[in-house]
């Protein structure tokens, strides 16, 4: 994924301090209760939804083995990312959290009122590339900034924010494909639009975030050095995985259904390359990071543990 050799990281020199590692128990960090506060009510309203959308004990166990296989899928994504240092578990587990629960707690009934009132001034088709992309995308990507608000602690990089956003993207993909194939009247319909959602859109809400969040932690690390922040830059980051997301939900007006199929491919395409752009932009920033601060014992133990 990288045009950076492992050599490279080796000579680079030793020699700093390094900062206190962050974590997600920081009690005196209003953030921290944010968080805290919205996770207790989210969790409890997701386990209701889950509740509600089991039909069957064997759509049930169809719906667990798919999110399964996508959980595996993200997290082998997420070791194969090239980074010098890993991200904190406590706050990798929190943007799994956010993402997870939070973001559909809130989306869920925000999609409701939206699809409401769309209905009303005749516009109800346009509601899903309307609301989502608003909704969800600017949710995640609040996620992405409490956990990068957390792990201020330590320098940020741009590879901090790809990362964290690709978590939370497939925290939130992994509940929602969950509730979709939980539709299933049984083991063998579920495990239908379970593979249907796999083979058409797989990790889409994942890729988009990693692009904003990549772009947050590039201003928020900017503002950290006491340099200027250059937010204009989360403006097209955040803009167009929304315009992707808003193609994606847009509706079908055309009679030959392959106009769609290409569609969706080159919104596809367009998402992978915006995410490959966020990698390898975070891994730029990592090292020129650790070479201009001469961390290489740091680099090489990072190196060692993924």
């Amino acid at each position: 994924m990288s045009a950076v050799r492992h050599e490279d990281v080796k000579s680079v020199s030793a020699g700093v301090n390094h900062s206190k590692r962050p974590a997600l128990w920081q009690p005196k960090q209003p953030v921290f209760w944010l968080f805290a506060g919205l996770l207790v009510p989210s969790t409890l309203f997701m386990a209701r939804q889950l509740g509600l959308g089991a039909t069957s004990a064997s759509a049930a166990g169809a719906a667990i083995i798919l999110a399964v296989v996508q959980i595996i899928l993200f997290v082998l994504i997420v070791r194969a990312m090239p980074r010098f240092n890993r991200q904190p578990r406590s706050l990798r587990l929190a943007a799994l959290l956010w993402g997870l629960s939070i973001v559909s707690a809130i989306a869920i009934p925000a999609k409701t009122r939206a699809g409401d009132l769309y209905s009303a001034v005749g516009l109800s088709s346009f509601d899903a590339s309307l609301s989502v992309p608003v909704n969800e995308d600017l949710l995640r990507l609040l996620g992405v900034l409490l956990v990068l608000s957390l792990a201020q602690t330590k320098p940020l990089t741009v590879m901090d924010g790809a990362i964290y956003g690709f978590i939370v993207g497939a925290g939130f993909e992994i509940i929602e494909n969950l509730l979709y194939a939980l539709r299933g009247a049984d083991f063998g319909a579920t495990i239908s639009v379970g593979i249907t959602r796999f083979m058409v859109g797989f990790g889409l809400h994942a890729l988009w975030t990693t692009l904003a969040g990549a772009a947050l932690a590039y201003c928020l690390m900017r503002r950290q050095q006491g340099i200027s922040g250059r937010w204009w830059v989360l403006a097209p980051a955040i803009a167009l995985p929304m315009l992707l997301h808003a193609g994606w939900d847009a509706p079908d007006f055309s009679i030959i259904g392959a106009l769609k199929l290409v569609l969706f491919f080159v919104i596809y395409v367009l998402s992978v390359a915006a995410f490959f752009f966020a990698v390898r932009w975070g891994r730029r920033s990592e090292f020129a990071w650790y070479v201009e601060n001469g961390n290489s014992s740091h680099v090489d133990a990072g190196e060692s543990q993924r």
